[in-house]
C-alpha cells in the first residue's frame, strides 16, 4: 500500500488532524455542504478487494458522510458511495460509460478496465463538464480526467495529502 513520504506516524495523525480542520474550514468559507460521519464506516468488501487503498485517503474521508459543493454537482466520495446504488451516479460512473461506449471492441474493453483497476475515484463533478479526481494506486499520485476519454488523465498532485494542501491553498478550484 501507498504511504506518503512521511517520516514518522505521529507526524501523519497531526498532519491529518490539522488538514481535516483546515479543510472544514476551506468547505465552510466556500459553501460547501458538509455532513460529519459520526460512526465508523468500512469500504464494501469488493473495493477493498479491487484497490489498495492510501491510508491518508481512509483517514481524512472516513469522517465525511456527505462533502459536496452547495449546487451538489460537486462531490467527495465518501465511503457510503462505494456501496451499489439502484438510481442516481455510481462511484465508478465514468468507468462504466466507457466500457458501455467500448461496445464490442475486446482490446478497448481491457485498457479501459486495466487503467480504473488502477485508478482509484476519490471525486466526481457533473457540472460543466463531467470530470474526476482519483489516486492511481500503483504510485499515490492524484489524477484529474473528463470526458469524452475519462482515462486520458493528467497528474495534479504527488499524493494525496498534497491534493488535499491545494484545494486548501486554492490552487485546485472546484
Amino acid at each position: 500500500m501507498y504511504k506518503a513520504a512521511v517520516k514518522s506516524p505521529i507526524r501523519v495523525f497531526i498532519l491529518e488532524k490539522s488538514m481535516f480542520k483546515r479543510f472544514i474550514e476551506w468547505a465552510e468559507i466556500n459553501n460547501w455542504n458538509i455532513e460529519i460521519n459520526e460512526g465508523t464506516n468500512d469500504l464494501p468488501e469488493n473495493i477493498l478487494n479491487r484497490y489498495s487503498i492510501d491510508d491518508n485517503w481512509m483517514n481524512f474521508i472516513k469522517h465525511f458522510k456527505l462533502c459536496e459543493n452547495s449546487d451538489s454537482t460537486k462531490w467527495f466520495l465518501t465511503v457510503n458511495d462505494y456501496f451499489p446504488v439502484s438510481n442516481g451516479f455510481q462511484w465508478n460512473e465514468f468507468e462504466l460509460q466507457s466500457l458501455d461506449a467500448c461496445g464490442n471492441d475486446d482490446e478497448w474493453r481491457k485498457n479501459i478496465a486495466q487503467y480504473w483497476d488502477n485508478h482509484f475515484p476519490i471525486f466526481i463533478s457533473v457540472d460543466d463538464e463531467y470530470s474526476y479526481y482519483a489516486i492511481n494506486t500503483q504510485n499515490g499520485n492524484v489524477v484529474y480526467g473528463s470526458e469524452p476519454e475519462f482515462e486520458e488523465a493528467t497528474i495534479v498532485a504527488d499524493d494525496i495529502l498534497s491534493f488535499v494542501e491545494m484545494i486548501i491553498a486554492g490552487n485546485i478550484k472546484f
